[in-house]
């Protein structure tokens, strides 16, 4: 049975801008180029998984109906625009947390592996083809954890530590999938 490869694409600073903890649909904005270099990874075969913490859960900044919400009509957005993406995860948890339900140290956490694992089991991945596209570090150690290639986006809204080394520094999705795009073709 064929594999697929697939890029796992971290949600706030990589498609929509990083608001902080977004629970309101109407704060959501997609990022420039975003569509359409989603559509070239997906017009190239790749399977496309939004992974995405969400301690905003766990620390009652909102709770998991208003992320729902947030995250349906992003992908209706997307969807409206031609697009479909593939499944988005979420972790709630966080273990410093204040509701109850949702303070525990998991395995879905980035950058732990949880929420790539499910993705590799329900869509039959090859990590080896597949790529991470975040802009924290977490996403960096998450595609380490891995074993996928990492692209890192700047940004100004969170110190990155150095001593955690991306695959790839780029300034926006549109430069990551121009190289993804260009790895895969020599595949």
């Amino acid at each position: 049975m064929k594999k697929n490869k697939c890029v796992f694409l971290d949600r706030d600073g990589v498609l929509i801008k990083d608001v902080g903890y977004l629970k309101d649909p109407a704060d959501i904005i997609v990022l420039p180029d975003v569509a359409s270099s989603l559509k070239r990874l997906k017009n190239a075969g790749f399977v496309l998984i939004i992974i995405t913490n969400q301690a905003g859960i766990a620390k009652g900044f909102f709770t998991e109906e208003d992320l729902k919400n947030v995250n349906n009509i992003l992908l209706n957005i997307f969807k409206s625009d031609g697009l479909i993406i593939d499944d988005l995860y979420y972790c709630p948890h966080h273990k410093d947390g204040t509701v109850e339900h949702y303070t525990i140290a998991c395995d879905c956490r980035k950058p732990n592996t949880g929420m790539v694992l499910k993705g590799v089991g329900k869509f039959n991945i090859d990590l080896k083809k597949s790529f991470m596209v975040g802009d924290k570090d977490s996403d960096m150690l998450l595609a380490k954890n891995s074993g996928i290639r990492s692209f890192y986006i700047k940004n100004e809204m969170y110190e990155h530590d150095n001593s955690v080394i991306p695959d790839f520094t780029v300034f926006n999705l549109k430069e990551a999938a121009e190289i993804i795009l260009s790895i895969n073709s020599a595949l």
